[in-house]
């Protein structure tokens, strides 16, 4: 028996959500097992009042259906899928630790920057996720198609262990999947589009290389790239590629660096590195060129353990008795 106030979607009790986005919500669950096996596992729905909407449990559907082929280890990966009295969901591999828009938070908060070789070892793992995902076929050797359209700090998780994970491919394209985006909406974060994104343009992989250009400049930087006093000005300087920003901020920051970012933030889709293998490979040389060794998973928990954001803790759960079960959840002071 469930304890009461406690949520079930099919085999998943769900206990504290983790987040809420414009289209779905996501929980910590755990899975009862025998004899007191627990394990946890992100629960992802459709967010209640879009529940009976086809149009969005067909996007629901098509990301559970595309991102069940993206086995990778910089890629969250999606566990199972299943429906529970006509409401879908997927479950999705816990990550441990925080997201990328938590720590740039943290970061800025404390008046402190990414040091270069982390920033650019976690744009190069995000990279790492892209290039697999753009480069995915199906079973038959067809091209699948997929720009993740959704780039940003939010959808980055770093765990415990240093292990870097892109997640949230809610709202792909892919050659695979119909298009649902009615003519003049956006789809994205607005501040983490690109150029023709902002427009509603067609858009392709090189809109994912802007974005995670976005994603790396804001971690040298540890303030927005593109910020202004409301959403048309941040589009508008998205669509002039406006990135003073970076001069006026990126002082100490490393030419050879900067000139990585600036050429993923290129106006000009075709001035930019052609997909994500080309911009991770131009990561490597500007660390070869500097003569700074690349940092690793090692380092990157050495640091967040230095700034306080993934205090060190066991992941083990204690044994228990199956009638005494409970599900785990963090608490605030984890989170």
């Amino acid at each position: 028996m469930d304890p009461p106030g406690q949520q079930r979607l099919g085999p998943y009790v769900l206990g504290e959500r983790l987040g809420l986005g414009g289209m779905a919500e996501v929980f910590v669950a755990t899975r009862p097992g025998p004899r007191g096996f627990n394990k946890r596992f992100a629960v992802k729905r459709i967010l209640p009042e879009l529940a009976r909407d086809p149009r969005f449990v067909a996007m629901f559907c098509d990301e559970a259906r595309i991102c069940a082929s993206l086995s990778h280890p910089n890629i969250v990966q999606v566990i199972d899928f299943g429906e529970s009295d006509g409401e879908v969901f997927m479950a999705l591999e816990y990550v441990d630790g925080l997201s990328l828009a938590r720590l740039l938070r943290l970061v800025a908060g404390a008046r402190r920057r990414f040091p270069v070789p982390v920033a650019l070892f976690i744009a190069h793992e995000v990279l790492r996720a892209l290039d697999f995902a753009h480069s995915a076929c199906d079973e038959e050797g067809r091209s699948l198609g997929i720009v993740h359209r959704d780039v940003s700090p939010g959808n980055v998780l770093i765990g415990r262990t240093g292990e870097v994970k892109l997640g949230d491919f809610g709202i792909l394209l892919s050659a695979f999947v119909d298009r649902r985006t009615h003519p003049g909406e956006l789809k994205g974060k607005v501040g983490y589009m690109s150029p023709e994104q902002a427009m509603g343009g067609t858009i392709d992989v090189r809109s994912d290389v802007f974005a995670l250009g976005i994603v790396l400049a804001e971690m040298l930087l540890a303030r927005p790239l593109f910020s202004g006093k409301n959403e048309f000005e941040i589009l508008t300087k998205i669509h002039e590629a406006d990135v003073s920003n970076l001069d006026k901020y990126g002082h100490g920051i490393p030419p050879e660096v900067l000139e990585v970012a600036r050429t993923a933030l290129a106006r000009d889709r075709h001035q930019r590195y052609a997909n994500a293998a080309a911009f991770a490979l131009a990561i490597q040389n500007a660390s070869e060129r500097l003569g700074v060794p690349s940092a690793d998973h090692l380092e990157l928990v050495s640091w967040l353990s230095a700034v306080g954001a993934l205090p060190s803790r066991s992941g083990t759960l204690p044994a228990q008795r199956v009638e005494d079960y409970m599900p785990l959840a963090r608490t605030k002071d984890e989170r």
